[in-house]
């Protein structure tokens, strides 16, 4: 399997402080609870479920408390979402819920096609060629501003592979709770941290 993996980062520039890939204090703070939203599929809505909430899992294993789709999708609908993206109307609708950071994707490749294959020794026998392409994508409701961002892509054969196989396969091999950020210690956590004797 050959996995590619991108991984956008944002970073503040502060004096005396240079930018890296690696998790530091210059690194804008993602706030801890995040909205989902169910991802955009080329395949249809359940993979894009399928999708979003495997991510969701590794949003969890990271430390974020994650709003289920279920319920930011009655908040915004789902095709206004990607029709129109985050303008005034769905940033408010956010907003008003408190929900001030959204994680969303793409699903834009999800392909398989059965070849015949030909093994060393003549025998003649057919395997599946699947293609899966994905981008993830966190950011601020109000500002617009991407916090983070992922694009996976992988391709691999095999007899009985299918795309939703090479997808699960895909997200969990790019171990995403290792490279999203770390979410920001909220306000009332930091007060009981700060109240804590010395």
């Amino acid at each position: 399997m050959k996995l590619i993996l991108f991984a956008l980062f944002l970073f503040i520039p502060l004096a005396g402080c240079a930018a890296s890939q690696q998790y530091s204090q210059c690194e804008i703070p993602v706030p801890k609870t995040v909205a989902l939203m169910p991802f955009s599929s080329v395949d249809g809505r359940t993979t894009g479920l399928q999708a979003a909430n495997q991510v969701a899992l590794e949003l969890i294993e990271k430390g974020y408390v994650v709003i289920d789709s279920s319920f930011t999708t009655t908040t915004v609908s789902e095709s206004k979402f990607y029709a129109s993206g985050l303008n005034s109307e769905v940033r408010n609708a956010l907003l008003a819920q408190k929900l001030t950071t959204l994680v969303f994707g793409s699903i834009d490749k999800f392909t398989c096609e059965t070849k015949q294959t030909t093994s060393f020794y003549g025998s003649q026998g057919t395997a599946n060629y699947c293609s899966v392409s994905l981008a993830v994508k966190m950011i601020d409701t109000s500002t617009g501003k991407l916090l983070w961002g992922v694009m996976l892509a992988d391709s691999s054969a095999g007899k009985n592979l299918t795309a939703g196989e090479l997808m699960r396969t895909m997200i969990a091999q790019a171990n995403l709770a290792k490279i999203l950020p770390v979410p920001a210690v909220e306000t009332k956590a930091a007060e009981k941290l700060q109240d804590v004797p010395k």
